[in-house]
């Protein structure tokens, strides 16, 4: 799509326009940087304070602006911007799932998989045995899937994505360059007890254990994922070591993300930026991991948590709470005692003044 009328993205946004909607429009620009072809996006007030240091014809305003007043000649009016982002970049992304249905020449595939109308797979992809891919699914270059994996109708995989063996993805699935899903687990075992098995069972004491090496548990299991996921570039989903890896509908993971074997994540759950789960641990639904949160292994964290960035959960979190800190806790427990921390030195002040006049007085 080279440019969009008023008109014709205001109906694919369900959104109400004023002014002159025959104008095309070519993108969107903040407003300070917004040319006469570019949709202002001038949502609040500080932004509507710097359309005139740019020169948009057209902005998308909140509901109840004065457009009259901005010296524009049409705008959209929107209930909830930042929800009108998502169909409005949509609508304006000319770079997403370029190119027909189209399978390139350097491509390998094998003769036993199956391939679906309307598919397009990229340069030096590796189609492996007993795949199939589904309806307009969207493969771009070196992409590997393994045997027996399943791609679901309109996905979309990016550069270097890899799949695993026998990995089962939804429908609409994103997989944003580098992603791997299906690698082995993270798991080993020594032949006796190790000085980490007594550690943990006894919170800190090694015991007499020997250094000893560690042997591989190999990875049985596969990757399940639901409808509407979207991984972020190379972050990794291991598979299971008996049962599957399971990623729930509607998930959202952030680049760098990894997700140990036989992870189970419910439902529209959202991981950010660098979170690790560690093997064995379930998540709810609506789950909100924030960047570089932590989950220990063989951990249950329940339905619409929440954890601040760079949390670290060590226990079972019920559903509903807020978490925050190292270990994770409440997070108005963790502000209350942040707060105390910043308060230690003038009480430790305090106090020594208090000891000191005692002193004098004896």
């Amino acid at each position: 799509m080279d440019s969009i009328t008023v008109k014709e993205l205001a109906h694919a946004l369900s959104a109400e326009a004023v002014g002159n909607l025959d104008i095309s429009i070519t993108g969107a620009a903040e407003p300070q940087d917004a040319q006469a072809s570019l949709l202002a996006i001038a949502t609040s007030e500080s932004f509507v304070a710097r359309l005139g240091e740019g020169k948009a014809k057209v902005a998308l305003l909140a509901n109840g602006m004065d457009w009259r007043s901005l010296n524009l000649e049409a705008a959209i009016f929107v209930d909830r911007p930042r929800y009108a982002l998502a169909g409005l970049t949509l609508k304006l992304d000319n770079n997403w799932r370029q190119g027909k249905a189209f399978i390139h020449p350097s491509a390998v595939i094998d003769p036993t998989s199956k391939i679906a109308s309307g598919a397009r797979i990229g340069a030096f992809s590796y189609i492996g045995a007993g795949v199939v891919i589904g309806k307009n699914a969207w493969l771009g270059t070196h992409v590997t899937l393994g045997n027996g994996s399943f791609v679901g109708d309109d996905s979309t995989l990016l550069d270097g994505v890899k799949l695993g063996r026998n990995v089962i993805i939804g429908q609409r699935f994103v997989a944003q360059p580098g992603v791997v899903i299906g690698a082995d687990g993270f798991s080993y075992v020594s032949k006796e007890v190790a000085a980490l098995e007594n550690v943990r069972g006894t919170l800190g004491d090694r015991g007499d254990a020997l250094p000893q090496p560690y042997h591989r548990i190999h990875s049985l299991g596969a990757v399940q994922i639901g409808d509407d996921v979207e991984l972020g570039a190379n972050s990794c989903v291991d598979r299971g070591t008996i049962r599957d890896t399971i990623i729930g509908s509607g998930c959202k993971v952030d680049n760098l993300a990894q997700i140990g074997h036989n992870v189970r994540i419910g439902n529209n759950c959202l991981i950010c930026a660098q979170v690790g789960i560690a093997g064995s641990s379930t998540l709810g639904d609506n789950v909100v991991l924030g960047g570089q949160t932590g989950v220990s292994d063989n951990l249950f964290v329940g339905s619409n948590v929440i954890t601040g960035g760079a949390t670290k959960v060590l226990a079972n979190v019920p559903a509903g709470r807020v978490m925050l800190g190292y270990p994770a806790m409440k997070m108005q427990t963790q502000l209350d005692i942040y707060k105390n921390l910043r308060r230690l030195p003038a009480l430790v002040k305090e106090f020594a003044r208090l000891k000191s006049e005692n002193q004098n007085k004896d």
